[in-house]
């Protein structure tokens, strides 16, 4: 699969799961979302010839859907089912293709950015979610908030396992330095050293709290705007132990093609220009 194929990730609120005790407690860092809040939250379920997965998405306007370019493959089909959270779920088919930033190294190499736009065939009358001005973003140790539809607990000993939450959850998540996780990918995981090099990122970890299989290219949510896509995590294989990484949208190359690609602010937030 495209860019980061095995971090095909969910929204976990992570739980220590090695004992019975530990299930019955279920001390979990997340909860179901509130039923006013992130309405423009979008599932996108992807097929491939061998394979079924899911991801998420954010409605940053009434035809444009935010999210992680690893979300998709070529030969792929994509369905969009707006309104998931306390609504009633609509499945769309993207019929358009993907739009995802790319740019060129010194050697005129070119490069995938983890960043994808989908167009709906219609526009929705959903709210979406607003774009950030990006005059004062968080702070290290500020607090932003996560969301998906994956497994809300970990496995024994915080062994990643795959699940799926019929309710869509959400959690809080500090913004932490990304410089321990890179030396760590570093000497671990090379090749997504080399993307964390070139790729416009912030990170973030808080106790018992992490992102898995499922939920990639959810929004990473500050002060009620869209500032990050979830991408991937810093350990693949047990929960809690690395920070998560965002892609960054308030740099300043993907806000701009960002706002070209859906022409904002034109046709950017359609029925919802006024409100913003």
């Amino acid at each position: 699969m495209a860019l980061l194929t095995p971090l095909l990730l969910s929204l976990w609120v992570c739980v220590t799961v090695s004992t019975v005790v530990d299930l019955q407690k279920r001390i979990i860092g997340g909860k179901e979302c509130d039923s006013n809040e992130r309405l423009y939250h979008v599932q996108l379920i992807i097929n491939t010839s061998t394979a079924e997965f899911f991801c998420g998405g954010s409605l940053i306007s009434d035809q444009w859907i935010l999210t992680a370019a690893h979300c998709w493959e070529p030969g792929c089909t994509i369905n969009a089912v707006l309104g998931v959270h306390h609504g009633k779920a609509d499945s769309v088919r993207i019929k358009a293709q993907p739009e995802i930033f790319t740019d060129y190294d010194k050697k005129n190499n070119k490069r995938s950015h983890d960043i994808m736009l989908l167009k709906l065939p219609s526009p929705t009358r959903i709210r979406p979610v607003p774009l950030p001005s990006c005059r004062k973003g968080p702070k290290i140790s500020e607090k932003v908030q996560i969301a998906g539809h994956a497994a809300t607990t970990g496995g024994p000993n915080n062994i990643r396992t795959p699940g799926k939450s019929p309710t869509l959850q959400c959690a809080d998540i500090e913004v932490a330095s990304c410089n321990g996780l890179k030396k760590t990918l570093k000497k671990e995981n090379p090749y997504f050293y080399q993307k964390m090099l070139y790729l416009h990122l912030f990170c973030g970890k808080s106790p018992r709290v992490d992102a898995c299989d499922g939920d990639s290219g959810g929004g990473v949510v500050y002060k009620g705007k869209i500032i990050g896509v979830v991408s991937f995590t810093g350990n693949m294989s047990y929960v809690c132990a690395e920070p998560v990484v965002f892609m960054d949208i308030c740099n300043q190359e993907y806000m701009k093609w960002i706002k070209e690609t859906i022409d904002w602010p034109k046709r950017g937030c359609g029925l919802f220009c006024g409100l913003l």
